[in-house]
């Protein structure tokens, strides 16, 4: 193989070359070829120059717009993925799935003895019945209406206690008394004018002395009838007081104890419709069902086992879309911040101007669905000087599962004006290449080329076989 010496070429044929995209000719590769050869030596050159020219493959240089890619390798995760658990303990009885296949949501999945279950449902059904008839019993209020009838009777018999009727009887008695007294002291006096005189005789003054006696004792006697009647009917009155105050009480003692009696039966009846959900909500938890679509993992314990509460069972990952996530370096970053809409990337939401993502997998080829911006982390790797982007994929095919490996690229650039020749070729003799030009290659070293030497040759090898395999690029 011969290599073209950069310091030996002329600089006006590179900047010929350089100027116009022009036919390359066996005549330019001669004179390339001893330009940049020469520096080894007269003899090598008289060899060469001794043997005939070679034929080789004419075509224009290619002038146009070359995109920039920035690759990370990076790892697939599920947008979303669910730990499915038991909530319940008993014997795993059916699966109903196929490990690791396709499941939809709602597909039920496991199911757990549903026996015990059913009968502690049944049971706190029966005691929600007990609790809502003692409520019913409550609210009828028997103790309340009995107190409220004993204070009704009370008043009823204060009332007659003050009314004073047997009081009245005896003193209207005594009125009856003290006027017969009066008639029996004016017929006396009467009698003793008139025995002076001589009209009547002693015997009758005896006598109507005698009743007026009799009527002074009568009235006497009414008189105490009367204040014990009084005092009798004071102690009535106040007896009757007593009777309705406590029966008062006790109407107040009824309503507290009913009000009581009833709040304690809502209660229990709330407690026994706890119970019953929570009944039936383990009856619920016996079958386990998908909460999202995706694809179910391999059995973590297999059907028959008894299972406890919280004890995981399998996982589910969601796989369309997919997520990508890699690392880019903060110059990537920073270009694609500036090249996306603004704020999208804080929103986290994919603009019409946002960088579209290609994904290659870990056998070489590319997956055949783009990407689209999903999220960025919050914060840079101060050791690697990376931050996390995410990208989401669509995946009908399921094709990529969590956990591959893959590299991610994202055009970072679209410059205008590159120029596009052929690289490498392989003739029947080796591989012969042809210096054109020379110039200063920038630093690539941020794409993850390494960087060049401070010269270098711009070489351009032709096949025979006119096959294309890579393209050297520069501006």
């Amino acid at each position: 193989m011969v290599f073209a010496d950069q310091r030996l070429m002329t600089s006006s044929l590179a900047q010929r070359v350089r100027r116009q995209a022009v036919p390359l000719a066996v005549g330019l590769l001669s004179m390339a070829l001893v330009g940049c050869t020469s520096s080894h030596g007269g003899g090598h050159a008289a060899t060469m120059a001794a043997m005939p020219p070679p034929t080789v493959l004419v075509t224009p240089a290619i002038e146009h717009t070359v995109p920039i890619y920035d690759e990370g390798v990076g790892q697939t995760i599920a947008v979303q993925t669910v730990t499915l658990r038991a909530q319940i303990a008993g014997t795993l009885e059916r699966v109903l799935f196929k490990e690791g296949t396709l499941v939809k949501k709602g597909q039920t999945l496991f199911v757990i003895d549903q026996r015990p279950y059913e009968a502690a449902l049944q049971s706190a059904q029966g005691q929600l019945a007990s609790t809502q008839a003692n409520l019913t019993q409550a609210l009828q209020q028997r103790q309340l209406t009995q107190a409220q009838s004993q204070l009704t009777t009370s008043q009823s018999n204060l009332r007659q206690a003050l009314e004073q009727v047997a009081v009245k009887q005896a003193q209207a008695q005594l009125i009856g008394l003290q006027a017969t007294l009066a008639n029996a002291q004016i017929q006396v006096k009467r009698d003793r004018m008139l025995v002076a005189e001589g009209a009547i005789p002693q015997q009758q003054l005896d006598n109507d002395d005698a009743l007026e006696k009799a009527a002074a004792a009568n009235v006497e006697a009414q008189q105490a009838v009367v204040r014990d009647t009084i005092l009798a009917h004071n102690i009535t009155i106040d007896q009757a007081r007593a009777s309705v105050r406590s029966a008062e009480a006790g109407v107040h003692d009824a309503a507290l104890q009913t009000r009581i009696g009833i709040d304690t039966a809502r209660a229990a009846v709330t407690q026994a419709q706890a119970g019953v959900t929570q009944a039936r909500l383990n009856l619920v938890y016996t079958t386990v069902p998908a909460p999202v679509d995706g694809i179910i993992s391999l059995l973590s314990v297999d059907q028959g086992n008894l299972v406890a509460v919280n004890q995981q069972l399998a996982s589910l990952s969601t796989v369309d879309p997919i997520i990508a996530q890699f690392p880019v370096s903060e110059v990537t970053f920073l270009d694609l911040s500036r090249r996306a809409a603004p704020g999208t990337l804080d929103r986290g939401v994919a603009g019409q101007q946002d960088p579209s993502f290609q994904l290659i997998l870990s056998d070489g080829t590319m997956y055949h669905q783009p990407g689209t911006y999903r999220a960025v982390n919050n914060t840079v790797n101060p050791e690697s000087g990376t931050i996390l982007v995410q990208a989401l994929f669509a995946n009908p095919e399921r094709l990529l599962r969590p956990g591959m490996y893959a590299r991610v690229r994202v055009k970072t650039g679209d410059p205008d004006h590159h120029t596009r020749v052929p690289r490498y070729v392989r003739g029947q003799t080796g591989t012969v290449v042809a210096a054109i030009d020379r110039w200063p290659v920038p630093d690539d070293s941020a794409r993850g080329i390494d960087p060049p030497r401070e010269e270098t040759c711009y070489a351009v090898r032709f096949s025979a076989a006119d096959l294309w395999e890579s393209y050297l690029d520069r501006p």
